[in-house]
């Protein structure tokens, strides 16, 4: 028996080896075949480590929404490989080891099974932005987008906070020219309150686009208060004599616009009825010549009054000159009555019509029909034959007449015979 168990044990080594080996092969293969390597893909958020390194430096960095997430392949068995998801990996990109093109290498780690999953492929990079970086205060002015309620308008804007800090790429602060907070005042008449989200504008009026910046708050609150409207007519005061060079008169003054809108409190209101710019403040000179001239208006607003509209406060004023000439006039000699003729007498004018030279403005002169004037000559005290007497023509207000004379002869009315 002894002898058995030893030839057993020392009989026959190579074929005993290689049982073993093939008895390992086929325990592989079987393992393999009932649990074998998988590879799939898996996407993971990618989180930013040591940012306060770029920060110290005076720069910024900046990563597109896009870029934050990574996809990669692993390796693991079957029965590892059905108990993952995305949650099970975490993406990491340290900021210390970012290089000169922008590139930042990506860690990535299976938090549940650290030894049995293995991240396969070429390493993965995060791509970055990075600059110098600017922080700037603004003051927050208040602006109103809408129309009021017919009769009402806009008093006052207040902001609070009304200073903003932006911190970010010093390529966007740099175009940062205002910042706004806008109130919807769309059919308002009565004081509003509410919360609204600075606007930041360029030195054109476009909108910038803040979310690249960091911003010291997020919203303020903005307070407006309302003021009643009211439309006033625009009037000039009509000159004085001192205001306008001996033979000059104002013939017409224009304003443009006539009427102007105004806001207050009702009580203000009540107390301004029309605009009134004296005559002496527009400057006019010693000309015989039309003139226009510019007038500001808000300067001639009580203190509590101001314009709806601060950008046309300007009105235009036309003053029409008229100055003293001399006009000649043919005026018919049918249009002369002859006054206090003898009644023996019968008078004939010698000529169809006489000259008249008339003195005035103008715009007198020139509103004068030459066929409607009339007049008359005074013959008293004279007997038959031809005489010159001086004719008395008939005048509007304002206008004189020169010396004129009209040739006249007297005859005798025939009687009849017997008489």
């Amino acid at each position: 028996m002894k002898q058995k168990i030893n030839d057993f044990l020392t009989k026959n080594w190579g074929l005993k080896i290689l049982a073993i080996v093939l008895s390992i092969i086929l325990w592989i293969a079987i393992v393999n075949v009932d649990d074998p390597n998988e590879k799939r893909n898996f996407t993971a958020k990618i989180s930013l480590e040591n940012q306060e390194v770029v920060s110290e430096q005076g720069k910024y960095i900046s990563v597109a929404d896009s870029n934050m997430s990574v996809t990669f392949r692993v390796s693991a068995k079957r029965t590892i490989m059905d108990r993952l998801s995305n949650s099970d990996f975490v993406a990491t990109a340290d900021l210390n080891y970012l290089d000169d093109k922008g590139r930042v290498p990506i860690q990535i780690t299976c938090v549940t099974y650290p030894r049995a999953v293995n991240v396969i492929g070429a390493t993965h990079y995060l791509q970055v932005e990075v600059g110098e970086k600017q922080s700037k205060k603004f003051v927050i002015t208040g602006s109103y987008d809408g129309n009021p309620a017919e009769g009402y308008a806009v008093k006052n804007i207040d902001v609070s906070p009304n200073v903003i800090t932006a911190e970010g790429p010093a390529s966007i602060v740099k175009k940062i020219d205002h910042v706004e907070a806008v109130a919807d005042v769309d059919g308002i008449s009565t004081n509003v309150s509410e919360n609204v989200v600075p606007t930041f504008f360029d030195s054109d009026g476009k909108e910038i686009n803040t979310t690249r910046l960091t911003l010291s708050i997020s919203t303020v609150k903005i307070n407006v208060t309302m003021d009643s409207v009211k439309s006033v007519p625009i009037e000039v005061t009509t000159p004085a004599n001192k205001d306008l060079p001996s033979g000059l008169s104002v013939n017409d003054i224009r304003v443009s616009p006539d009427h102007i809108d105004i806001q207050g409190s009702p009580d203000d209101l009540n107390t301004i009825s029309r605009i009134t710019i004296p005559f002496s403040d527009l400057g006019f000179a010693d000309s015989d010549q039309n003139f226009e001239t510019t007038v500001d208006i808000s300067s001639y607003l009580p203190k509590k009054i101001k314009l709806v509209d601060s950008t046309k406060g300007k009105a235009t004023v036309t003053v029409d000159i008229d100055s003293i000439a001399d006009k000649t006039f043919n005026v018919s000699t049918g249009n002369l009555k002859i006054r206090n003729i003898s009644d023996d007498l019968d008078a004939t004018f010698d000529t169809d019509t006489v000259s008249v030279v008339l003195s005035g403005y103008e715009n007198k002169l020139d509103s004068i029909s030459e066929s409607e004037l009339t007049g008359s000559v005074d013959v008293s005290g004279l007997s038959e034959g031809t005489h010159k007497v001086k004719v008395t023509i008939d005048l509007p207000d304002g206008v004189k007449q020169q010396n004129a004379a009209v040739s006249i002869t007297l005859e005798k009315k025939e009687t009849e015979e017997g008489e």
